[in-house]
């Protein structure tokens, strides 16, 4: 898998290519390509919590590695992922809340 393959598959949060790209991730300096978070995608990955295709543990790891790493481009939605990666800012992660933000993003 190429660096910006990697970047875009985690950021969409794909299953089972999900843990190719962070492994890719994580052996290749940070630099080496760019991913700009869509509210589309923010809104499927959103979608993937509530339908328990990824539990809340797995959607606080990916906001705080979207947060961490300059490749990712997602000022437009700081307040949330930095909301979904410390989940105690908002009493804890559950689907009311995660489709609560679903909304706020139409």
């Amino acid at each position: 898998m190429e660096y910006h393959d990697a970047l875009k598959a985690f950021a969409q949060c794909c299953g089972e290519t999900k843990n190719e790209a962070l492994s890719v991730l994580a052996n290749i300096p940070e630099g080496q390509g760019h991913y700009r978070l869509t509210v589309k995608t923010f809104k499927k990955v959103l979608q993937l919590a509530l339908e328990d295709q990824i539990d809340a543990d797995d959607l606080e790891f990916w906001a705080t590695v979207l947060l961490q790493r300059n490749d990712y481009e997602v000022t437009e939605f700081e307040g949330s992922l930095y909301a979904l990666s410390d989940p105690e800012i908002m009493g804890g992660l559950d689907k009311v809340k995660i489709a609560r933000l679903l909304a706020l993003l139409d």
